[in-house]
């Protein structure tokens, strides 16, 4: 909670929504401030508060200037809104109780994307030569607009063979398509399911194994592993989703290759 020392005019008397013109009602402390995505609305709302020197809560014609800069140091919104006392409401929160706040919207539309859902918010509370807080800021959490990954693949169709501990080749398993989905909540991951058919081996009660390698933009492996296909029989199709990759950097375009199992 920060204060100020400013002397208020008459001017700054005249913008305080329902309060008598007196110097008691000047704007002393700003407090409250927070930021949330609005999922129904797909916008997101800043929220601040505004004290007398009475400690009473009011509204006041200000502006606010935003900045907001996500984990990875990319500035993906910055503007300057104009605050009415029509935009002060009573809210409640858990942690907070019931709070008379200012409810700036910045639509989502509006936020870069950029490489990380979370960051802060810096705002500025301040009405031309008459008051001005210092600049405050608060967590914006797994809620910021990132960029889409995409994945490529070899060409398809391809067959893989699945040998035994002596070389010799046990089945054959093509691969007729690869799709993906990027789950961009919380923490980025890439879900990448693999379709295709046991085109050659016998009956099995365990497991063919097919080994891949995920590499970036810039030919780094990334992550490796094995997909396990159960059970099947010389002809029949699988669709496999098991293969999820974490820690994805959105907006990187990925490369994925399929292998032998190496024993």
């Amino acid at each position: 909670m920060k204060k100020i020392c400013f002397t208020l005019s008459l001017l700054l008397s005249l913008l305080l929504c329902g309060c008598s013109m007196t110097q008691k009602n000047s704007i002393e402390t700003l407090k409250g401030w927070s930021f949330q995505f609005n999922e129904g609305t797909n916008d997101y709302s800043l929220f601040f508060g505004l004290l007398s020197q009475d400690g009473e809560s009011i509204s006041a014609d200000v502006d606010v200037d935003i900045r907001i800069v996500n984990e990875n140091d990319e500035e993906v919104y910055s503007g300057t809104k104009s605050v009415s006392a029509d935009d002060f409401s009573y809210y409640t929160s858990q942690a907070a109780g019931e709070q008379y706040l200012a409810n700036v919207r910045i639509s989502a539309s509006d936020i870069a994307l950029g490489t990380s859902t979370s960051g802060k918010v810096f705002l500025t509370v301040y009405k031309d030569e008459i008051v001005r807080f210092d600049e405050v800021n608060c967590n914006a959490l797994y809620c910021l607009p990132i960029k889409d990954v995409s994945l490529t693949c070899d060409s398809l169709p391809i067959e893989v063979k699945v040998k035994d501990y002596l070389g010799n080749t046990e089945s054959i398993i093509q691969i007729n398509d690869v799709v993906y989905k990027f789950e961009k909540d919380y923490l980025p991951q890439l879900e990448i399911t693999i379709s295709g058919e046991k085109t050659y081996g016998t009956d099995s009660s365990g497991y063919d194994i097919i080994g891949y390698k995920l590499y970036d933009s810039d030919d780094y492996m990334v992550n490796s592993g094995s997909i396990y296909l159960s059970g099947l029989s010389e002809g029949d199709k699988f669709r496999d989703n098991s293969v999820t990759i974490y820690d994805v950097v959105p907006g990187t375009t990925y490369v994925l290759k399929l292998t032998e199992y190496d024993w």
